[in-house]
């Protein structure tokens, strides 16, 4: 079965699996699964089956990241995600992506301001456990967040 997302155990940080028909449709829900699954408290906003709908997303930032490789590059995309939330408090729930290679995205990061978590604050992406593959024509990724 075909999803976006997924939060699977971890026994001290947040973890999830994310899938994509491409690979920019995995960074995509790469960064809809990072923020969903520590349910941002947005004013204009509302829950419907667990996921943060909003009538509009506002706010937005150009982000260019360059890495070492496609799992470095994830990584990265997410990191600057998330310092730009903690820097504005936004929680970025759509994102535009203009260019995507193996080492390089540039993309645009939509969202809305929030006045925290109802889980918990991440502290950062990491690395540990990271692998990005593709599986029965899907590419997929789990990833973890310190918090």
């Amino acid at each position: 079965m075909y999803q976006d997302f997924e939060q699977l155990p971890h026994t001290a940080d947040i973890k999830i699996r994310v899938y994509g028909k491409t690979m920019e449709e995995l960074f995509w829900h790469a960064l809809i699964g990072m923020f969903n699954v520590v349910r941002p408290i947005a004013p204009s906003c509302s829950y419907q089956q667990d996921r943060l709908v909003c009538p509009s997303l506002p706010e937005r930032h150009d982000v260019q990241v360059r890495a070492i490789d496609r799992d470095a590059l994830l990584v990265d995309f997410l990191s600057e995600a998330l310092y730009l939330s903690d820097t504005h408090d936004e929680a970025y729930l759509d994102v535009t992506i203009h260019e995507l290679d193996n080492q390089n995205i540039k993309a645009t990061l939509h969202g809305v301001k929030i006045s925290g978590f109802e889980v918990v604050e991440l502290k950062a992406v990491t690395h540990h456990e990271l692998r990005i593959i593709q599986k029965d024509g899907v590419w997929q990724a789990d990833i973890v967040f310190d918090i």
